[in-house]
């Protein structure tokens, strides 16, 4: 299928499945999008995280309308008891919805993103609860990564994470920073934390990788765009994906 592009998206049109609740979502993709692109926003909610996936299946249909070049679906699964197998249905049922439209997820872009880098043994920073960071956990164990540490924020309400600080935000982040992890990972696209990245890796030392940013840069290279966008650390400057 060839580009649909339009006199805002003269290089292409990204539509992005984002949660109702999520107000950091559409401001940080606009922050990442080089000239050329345009972004389409279509919502979900997500008050019931359990049927998060079914709710992003429901929402496909309504993203054809802007005669999209790919469609992102930019919310983290793999925090609710999720499995490598359950991964591969959710994708097939996506393709299902697409019609033909190239569709990714940030759960593989979060994967692709890690792979890129060279990443091995993580520490996982979710913003919700226990439960949720222990499930990224297990996930990402299942597959073939080290996860020694993992936090969490606690946060009850996805529409309550966007009012959390930077402070606690680094916070986190020093409790997570231990001398056996090479990659830092930020799960669940709520947190705003991409402008954050630069001065984490320069304080840490370490590759973070924040779930926005990854879905953005995996969206970009899939549709073979490899511009270099500075200043939202090291995995935008890489023009390519390792495949996984």
């Amino acid at each position: 299928m060839g580009v649909m592009t339009n006199r805002y998206g003269p290089r292409g049109v990204f539509a992005i499945v984002a949660p109702l609740q999520n107000a950091n979502m559409q401001p940080e993709f606009e922050l990442l999008r080089p000239d050329g692109i345009s972004n389409q926003i279509y919502r979900f909610d997500i008050s019931n995280h359990a049927s998060a996936p079914e709710a992003v299946v429901s929402a496909i249909p309504g993203t054809l309308g802007c005669w999209p070049d790919l469609i992102l679906c930019g919310n983290s699964v793999e925090m609710a008891d999720w499995t490598v197998k359950k991964q591969l249905m959710y994708r097939t049922r996506l393709e299902e919805k697409a019609n033909g439209i190239p569709i990714l997820t940030a759960t593989d872009a979060c994967q692709a993103a890690l792979q890129t880098l060279g990443a091995r043994r993580l520490a996982i920073l979710s913003p919700m609860g226990e439960k949720q960071a222990h499930g990224a956990q297990e996930y990402y164990k299942s597959l073939g990564y080290d996860v020694p540490h993992v936090t969490w924020l606690d946060i009850k309400k996805s529409e309550d994470i966007i009012k959390t600080t930077d402070a606690q935000i680094l916070d986190a982040f020093r409790r997570l920073d231990h001398d056996d992890v090479d990659t830092f990972l930020h799960l669940g696209g709520a947190l705003p934390l991409v402008s954050l990245i630069s001065a984490l890796e320069n304080s840490l030392g370490r590759s973070v990788i924040s779930t926005n940013a990854a879905s953005y840069w995996y969206a970009l290279r899939h549709h073979g765009i490899k511009d270099r966008l500075d200043g939202y650390g090291r995995l935008l400057l890489q023009t390519d994906i390792v495949d996984y």
